[in-house]
């Protein structure tokens, strides 16, 4: 196995253990804002019943296949991040988690814009956008395009 295809495989590996994780803390913490991303999850996958058609008896099975879809795209996105991160001493496993909450942030960023539009709500909306952009900007540090300080200067 070349170094890309093992960097491909630990970066899947990463990417889908961080979107099982959050969807686990929908579940096991009754702390609102984290349990944001967990919903996210879950609602892409219910739009994709919607267009498919009811998952059923199947229906932990084939989230479970869902949620390693998104984690292989994730680390396709992991990989890129890598690509154009200006840091080269980052662990991997940030990159794999940066990729993962991306695409986190873009499923919420998604979901806001389709209830603008369908809808006159506008909570679900700046909730889920505000969701998607901390996603997006954690997923950006991560991967190390950005940095803070938090250190004073001396």
């Amino acid at each position: 196995m070349n170094a890309r295809n093992s960097l491909f495989l630990r970066d899947s590996v990463v990417t889908v253990a961080v979107l099982v994780g959050l969807y686990g803390l929908a579940f096991g913490l009754q702390f609102q804002p984290l349990q944001i991303p967990g919903y996210l999850l879950i609602v892409g996958f219910d739009l994709i019943e919607v267009a498919f058609g009811s998952a059923g008896a199947n229906y932990d099975l084939l989230f479970g296949v869902y949620l390693v879809a998104l984690g292989v795209g994730a680390a396709a996105l992991a990989g890129v991040l890598r690509a154009v991160s200006r840091r080269t001493d980052l662990p991997h496993w940030r990159l794999g988690a940066a990729g993962a909450l991306a695409i986190v942030g873009t499923l919420s960023l998604l979901f806001a814009l389709r209830v603008l539009l369908v809808s006159t709500q506008r909570t679900p909306v700046l909730v889920t956008g505000l969701a998607g952009i901390t996603l997006i900007a954690l997923a950006a540090w991560l991967s190390g395009l950005f940095e803070v300080n938090v250190r004073p200067a001396r």
